[in-house]
Protein backbone atom coordinates (compact mmCIF):
# COMPACT_ATOMS: atom_id res chain seq x y z
CA UNK A 1 0.00 0.00 0.00
CA UNK A 2 1.20 3.48 -0.80
CA UNK A 3 -0.27 5.10 2.33
CA UNK A 4 -1.52 3.59 5.59
CA UNK A 5 -3.25 6.03 7.93
CA UNK A 6 -3.34 5.32 11.65
CA UNK A 7 -6.79 5.79 13.12
CA UNK A 8 -7.44 5.88 16.87
CA UNK A 9 -10.67 6.06 18.86
CA UNK A 10 -10.71 9.87 18.58
CA UNK A 11 -10.47 9.95 14.79
CA UNK A 12 -12.54 6.84 14.03
CA UNK A 13 -15.30 7.78 11.55
CA UNK A 14 -16.24 4.67 9.54
CA UNK A 15 -17.33 4.95 5.93
CA UNK A 16 -19.58 2.07 4.88
CA UNK A 17 -19.21 1.26 1.19
CA UNK A 18 -21.49 -1.74 0.84
CA UNK A 19 -23.74 -3.99 2.94
CA UNK A 20 -25.64 -7.02 1.83
CA UNK A 21 -27.51 -9.98 3.27
CA UNK A 22 -27.07 -13.11 1.21
CA UNK A 23 -27.99 -16.79 1.20
CA UNK A 24 -25.31 -18.89 -0.51
CA UNK A 25 -26.35 -22.31 -1.89
CA UNK A 26 -25.03 -25.55 -0.33
CA UNK A 27 -21.69 -26.68 -1.76
CA UNK A 28 -20.96 -23.28 -3.29
CA UNK A 29 -17.38 -22.18 -3.80
CA UNK A 30 -16.56 -18.49 -4.00
CA UNK A 31 -13.22 -18.51 -5.86
CA UNK A 32 -10.15 -16.65 -4.71
CA UNK A 33 -10.51 -12.89 -4.73
CA UNK A 34 -8.84 -9.80 -3.31
CA UNK A 35 -10.62 -7.00 -1.52
CA UNK A 36 -9.42 -3.42 -1.33
CA UNK A 37 -11.20 -2.21 1.79
CA UNK A 38 -12.14 -3.91 5.08
CA UNK A 39 -14.88 -6.54 5.29
CA UNK A 40 -16.85 -8.13 8.14
CA UNK A 41 -18.79 -11.33 7.45
CA UNK A 42 -21.32 -12.46 10.06
CA UNK A 43 -22.71 -16.00 9.74
CA UNK A 44 -26.37 -16.42 10.70
CA UNK A 45 -27.03 -19.99 9.51
CA UNK A 46 -25.11 -22.73 7.74
CA UNK A 47 -21.43 -23.56 7.85
CA UNK A 48 -18.33 -23.61 5.71
CA UNK A 49 -14.77 -22.34 5.67
CA UNK A 50 -12.96 -19.15 4.74
CA UNK A 51 -9.34 -19.08 3.64
CA UNK A 52 -7.50 -15.80 4.21
CA UNK A 53 -3.99 -15.98 2.73
CA UNK A 54 -2.46 -19.14 4.25
CA UNK A 55 -4.97 -19.60 7.11
CA UNK A 56 -8.32 -21.37 6.90
CA UNK A 57 -11.11 -20.66 9.37
CA UNK A 58 -14.24 -22.65 10.11
CA UNK A 59 -17.45 -20.66 9.61
CA UNK A 60 -20.35 -21.52 11.90
CA UNK A 61 -23.50 -19.63 12.97
CA UNK A 62 -22.55 -16.69 15.18
CA UNK A 63 -19.01 -16.39 13.83
CA UNK A 64 -17.60 -13.02 12.79
CA UNK A 65 -14.89 -13.09 10.08
CA UNK A 66 -12.67 -10.10 9.33
CA UNK A 67 -10.82 -9.65 6.03
CA UNK A 68 -8.31 -6.81 5.69
CA UNK A 69 -7.42 -5.10 2.43
CA UNK A 70 -5.37 -6.93 -0.19
CA UNK A 71 -5.74 -10.35 1.43
CA UNK A 72 -6.36 -13.27 -0.91
CA UNK A 73 -9.47 -15.11 0.28
CA UNK A 74 -11.90 -17.79 -0.86
CA UNK A 75 -14.99 -19.32 0.71
CA UNK A 76 -16.47 -22.82 0.71
CA UNK A 77 -20.03 -23.56 1.85
CA UNK A 78 -20.81 -26.98 3.35
CA UNK A 79 -22.95 -29.36 1.34
CA UNK A 80 -25.49 -29.76 4.16
CA UNK A 81 -27.43 -26.47 3.91
CA UNK A 82 -27.26 -22.92 2.54
CA UNK A 83 -25.23 -20.30 4.35
CA UNK A 84 -27.09 -17.18 5.44
CA UNK A 85 -24.73 -14.30 6.22
CA UNK A 86 -24.23 -10.54 6.23
CA UNK A 87 -21.23 -8.80 4.68
CA UNK A 88 -20.10 -5.21 5.24
CA UNK A 89 -17.37 -3.43 3.24
CA UNK A 90 -15.97 -0.32 4.89
CA UNK A 91 -13.03 1.95 5.66
CA UNK A 92 -12.28 3.24 9.15
CA UNK A 93 -12.41 6.80 7.77
CA UNK A 94 -13.53 8.29 4.48
CA UNK A 95 -10.33 8.52 2.43
CA UNK A 96 -11.65 11.05 -0.05
CA UNK A 97 -13.33 10.95 -3.44
CA UNK A 98 -10.03 10.26 -5.18
CA UNK A 99 -9.62 7.00 -3.21
CA UNK A 100 -13.23 5.83 -3.41
CA UNK A 101 -14.59 3.14 -5.71
CA UNK A 102 -17.88 1.46 -6.48
CA UNK A 103 -18.17 -2.04 -4.98
CA UNK A 104 -20.63 -3.11 -7.67
CA UNK A 105 -18.13 -3.24 -10.49
CA UNK A 106 -15.15 -4.32 -8.36
CA UNK A 107 -16.75 -7.04 -6.22
CA UNK A 108 -20.05 -7.93 -7.90
CA UNK A 109 -19.09 -7.65 -11.60
CA UNK A 110 -22.06 -5.43 -12.30
CA UNK A 111 -21.70 -3.01 -15.17
CA UNK A 112 -22.39 0.65 -14.42
CA UNK A 113 -21.94 4.01 -16.07
CA UNK A 114 -18.71 4.46 -14.10
CA UNK A 115 -15.58 2.83 -15.41
CA UNK A 116 -14.23 0.24 -12.98
CA UNK A 117 -10.76 1.08 -11.63
CA UNK A 118 -7.93 -1.15 -12.76
CA UNK A 119 -6.08 -3.51 -10.43
CA UNK A 120 -2.98 -1.31 -10.16
CA UNK A 121 -5.07 1.63 -8.94
CA UNK A 122 -6.87 -0.56 -6.42
CA UNK A 123 -3.61 -1.97 -5.11
CA UNK A 124 -2.19 1.52 -4.72
CA UNK A 125 -5.18 3.08 -2.93
CA UNK A 126 -4.50 4.18 0.67
CA UNK A 127 -5.77 2.35 3.74
CA UNK A 128 -6.62 3.35 7.30
CA UNK A 129 -5.92 0.93 10.15
CA UNK A 130 -7.49 1.15 13.61
CA UNK A 131 -4.57 1.16 16.05
CA UNK A 132 -6.52 1.03 19.35
CA UNK A 133 -8.09 -2.35 18.68
CA UNK A 134 -6.65 -5.58 17.30
CA UNK A 135 -9.56 -7.44 15.70
CA UNK A 136 -8.85 -11.11 14.99
CA UNK A 137 -9.69 -12.67 11.63
CA UNK A 138 -12.24 -14.93 13.32
CA UNK A 139 -14.15 -14.54 16.58
CA UNK A 140 -17.35 -15.95 18.06
CA UNK A 141 -19.13 -13.18 19.97
CA UNK A 142 -21.19 -14.12 23.04
CA UNK A 143 -23.66 -11.27 22.37
CA UNK A 144 -25.29 -13.20 19.54
CA UNK A 145 -28.59 -11.32 19.48
CA UNK A 146 -26.90 -7.89 19.64
CA UNK A 147 -24.58 -8.73 16.75
CA UNK A 148 -27.42 -10.06 14.62
CA UNK A 149 -29.46 -6.90 15.27
CA UNK A 150 -26.42 -4.71 14.53
CA UNK A 151 -25.91 -6.30 11.11
CA UNK A 152 -29.61 -6.28 10.33
CA UNK A 153 -29.73 -2.56 11.18
CA UNK A 154 -26.69 -1.88 9.00
CA UNK A 155 -28.32 -3.66 6.09
CA UNK A 156 -31.59 -1.77 6.52
CA UNK A 157 -29.83 1.58 6.72
CA UNK A 158 -27.75 0.82 3.64
CA UNK A 159 -31.00 0.49 1.69
CA UNK A 160 -32.06 3.99 2.81
CA UNK A 161 -31.82 6.35 -0.18
CA UNK A 162 -32.22 9.65 1.67
CA UNK A 163 -29.44 12.21 1.36
CA UNK A 164 -28.64 12.01 5.08
CA UNK A 165 -28.65 8.20 5.23
CA UNK A 166 -24.87 8.09 5.66
CA UNK A 167 -25.29 9.56 9.16
CA UNK A 168 -27.38 6.62 10.34
CA UNK A 169 -25.12 4.18 8.55
CA UNK A 170 -22.05 5.62 10.27
CA UNK A 171 -23.82 5.45 13.63
CA UNK A 172 -24.72 1.78 13.09
CA UNK A 173 -21.15 0.95 12.10
CA UNK A 174 -19.79 2.64 15.22
CA UNK A 175 -22.24 0.58 17.26
CA UNK A 176 -20.92 -2.63 15.65
CA UNK A 177 -17.29 -1.67 16.30
CA UNK A 178 -18.27 -0.85 19.90
CA UNK A 179 -19.79 -4.32 20.29
CA UNK A 180 -16.58 -5.88 18.97
CA UNK A 181 -14.56 -3.86 21.48
CA UNK A 182 -16.78 -5.14 24.31
CA UNK A 183 -16.15 -8.71 23.17
CA UNK A 184 -12.38 -8.23 23.12
CA UNK A 185 -11.77 -6.33 26.36
CA UNK A 186 -12.65 -6.47 30.06
CA UNK A 187 -14.33 -3.58 31.88
CA UNK A 188 -10.83 -2.37 32.76
CA UNK A 189 -9.85 -2.26 29.09
CA UNK A 190 -7.57 -5.31 29.14
CA UNK A 191 -7.52 -7.52 26.06
CA UNK A 192 -9.22 -10.80 26.93
CA UNK A 193 -6.82 -13.70 26.57
CA UNK A 194 -3.67 -11.62 27.04
CA UNK A 195 -0.96 -13.81 28.58
CA UNK A 196 -0.37 -11.34 31.45
CA UNK A 197 -3.97 -10.22 31.95
CA UNK A 198 -3.94 -11.05 35.67
CA UNK A 199 -0.77 -9.01 36.25
CA UNK A 200 -2.18 -6.05 34.32
CA UNK A 201 -5.49 -6.29 36.20
CA UNK A 202 -3.64 -6.12 39.52
CA UNK A 203 -1.73 -3.05 38.29
CA UNK A 204 -4.96 -1.33 37.25
CA UNK A 205 -6.59 -2.00 40.60
CA UNK A 206 -3.54 -0.46 42.26
CA UNK A 207 -3.78 2.58 39.98
CA UNK A 208 -7.46 3.05 40.79
CA UNK A 209 -6.70 3.03 44.50
CA UNK A 210 -3.65 5.31 44.29
CA UNK A 211 -4.05 7.57 41.25
CA UNK A 212 -4.25 10.72 43.41
CA UNK A 213 -0.62 10.13 44.40
CA UNK A 214 2.49 9.57 42.37
CA UNK A 215 2.34 6.44 40.23
CA UNK A 216 5.42 5.55 38.22
CA UNK A 217 6.26 2.81 35.77
CA UNK A 218 9.13 1.51 37.99
CA UNK A 219 6.72 1.23 40.94
CA UNK A 220 4.22 -0.84 38.98
CA UNK A 221 6.96 -2.95 37.42
CA UNK A 222 8.46 -3.70 40.83
CA UNK A 223 5.06 -4.85 42.11
CA UNK A 224 4.88 -7.27 39.18
CA UNK A 225 8.55 -8.26 39.56
CA UNK A 226 9.27 -7.23 35.97
CA UNK A 227 11.63 -4.71 34.44
CA UNK A 228 10.05 -1.29 33.77
CA UNK A 229 10.62 -1.57 30.02
CA UNK A 230 9.07 -5.05 29.80
CA UNK A 231 6.15 -4.09 32.05
CA UNK A 232 5.49 -0.98 29.95
CA UNK A 233 5.46 -3.05 26.76
CA UNK A 234 3.08 -5.62 28.24
CA UNK A 235 0.75 -2.94 29.59
CA UNK A 236 0.55 -1.24 26.19
CA UNK A 237 -0.14 -4.60 24.52
CA UNK A 238 -2.84 -5.48 27.05
CA UNK A 239 -4.68 -2.15 27.16
CA UNK A 240 -3.66 -0.19 24.07
CA UNK A 241 -2.47 2.64 26.34
CA UNK A 242 0.71 3.54 28.16
CA UNK A 243 0.74 3.60 31.96
CA UNK A 244 0.84 7.41 31.89
CA UNK A 245 -2.18 7.58 29.56
CA UNK A 246 -4.17 5.18 31.73
CA UNK A 247 -3.43 7.10 34.94
CA UNK A 248 -4.35 10.37 33.26
CA UNK A 249 -7.65 8.87 32.12
CA UNK A 250 -8.47 7.83 35.70
CA UNK A 251 -7.65 11.30 36.99
CA UNK A 252 -9.72 13.13 34.38
CA UNK A 253 -12.72 10.85 34.86
CA UNK A 254 -12.63 11.59 38.59
CA UNK A 255 -12.23 15.30 37.83
CA UNK A 256 -15.37 15.22 35.69
CA UNK A 257 -17.27 13.48 38.47
CA UNK A 258 -16.19 16.13 40.96
CA UNK A 259 -17.10 18.92 38.54
CA UNK A 260 -20.57 17.42 38.22
CA UNK A 261 -20.94 17.47 42.02
CA UNK A 262 -20.21 21.22 41.95
CA UNK A 263 -18.91 21.36 45.55
CA UNK A 264 -15.20 22.11 44.94
CA UNK A 265 -13.30 24.75 43.00
CA UNK A 266 -11.35 23.77 39.89
CA UNK A 267 -8.12 24.29 41.83
CA UNK A 268 -9.29 21.99 44.63
CA UNK A 269 -10.31 19.34 42.10
CA UNK A 270 -6.92 19.51 40.38
CA UNK A 271 -5.26 18.93 43.74
CA UNK A 272 -7.71 16.17 44.63
CA UNK A 273 -6.99 14.13 41.49
CA UNK A 274 -3.22 14.41 41.82
CA UNK A 275 -2.43 17.20 39.34
CA UNK A 276 -1.33 20.04 41.60
CA UNK A 277 -0.52 22.54 38.85
CA UNK A 278 -3.81 24.26 37.95
CA UNK A 279 -2.56 25.50 34.56
CA UNK A 280 -1.29 22.04 33.61
CA UNK A 281 -4.53 20.41 34.81
CA UNK A 282 -6.61 22.82 32.72
CA UNK A 283 -4.43 22.18 29.67
CA UNK A 284 -4.79 18.39 30.01
CA UNK A 285 -8.53 18.63 30.63
CA UNK A 286 -9.13 20.85 27.60
CA UNK A 287 -7.07 18.57 25.37
CA UNK A 288 -9.18 15.60 26.46
CA UNK A 289 -12.65 17.16 26.61
CA UNK A 290 -12.40 20.05 24.16
CA UNK A 291 -13.20 22.71 26.76
CA UNK A 292 -11.69 24.01 30.00
CA UNK A 293 -12.75 22.62 33.41
CA UNK A 294 -14.57 25.87 34.20
CA UNK A 295 -16.52 25.83 30.95
CA UNK A 296 -17.29 22.14 31.50
CA UNK A 297 -18.68 22.95 34.95
CA UNK A 298 -20.58 25.98 33.63
CA UNK A 299 -22.18 23.87 30.90
CA UNK A 300 -23.49 21.50 33.57
CA UNK A 301 -24.99 24.43 35.50
CA UNK A 302 -26.63 25.66 32.30
CA UNK A 303 -28.21 22.24 31.88
CA UNK A 304 -29.44 22.34 35.46
CA UNK A 305 -27.26 19.40 36.44
CA UNK A 306 -26.32 19.42 40.11
CA UNK A 307 -24.74 16.01 40.52
CA UNK A 308 -28.07 14.26 40.92
CA UNK A 309 -30.33 12.89 38.24
CA UNK A 310 -33.16 15.26 37.43
CA UNK A 311 -36.73 14.04 37.61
Amino acid sequence: MVNAYRVDYRTLSPYVRFVHEVVIPPGAHNPERYIYDHEFIYVVKGSGSLRIEDKTYVMNPGDLLYIRPQRANEMFVSDDEPMHCFAVHFDYVFLGESADFSPYGVYLDRKSDEASPDANWLLARPDAELIDMVIPERMTPVRVHQFFEAFRELNARFQDTRANAQIGLKSSMLNLIGLIDQELTTEEGIWIGHSHADVMLDAIHYMKQNYTGKITLPTLAARAMLSPKYFGTLFKQATGQSVAQYVLHLRLEEAKRLLRENTLTVEQIAERVGIGDLFYFSKLFKKSEGLSPKRYADSLKWLGFNGKQRT
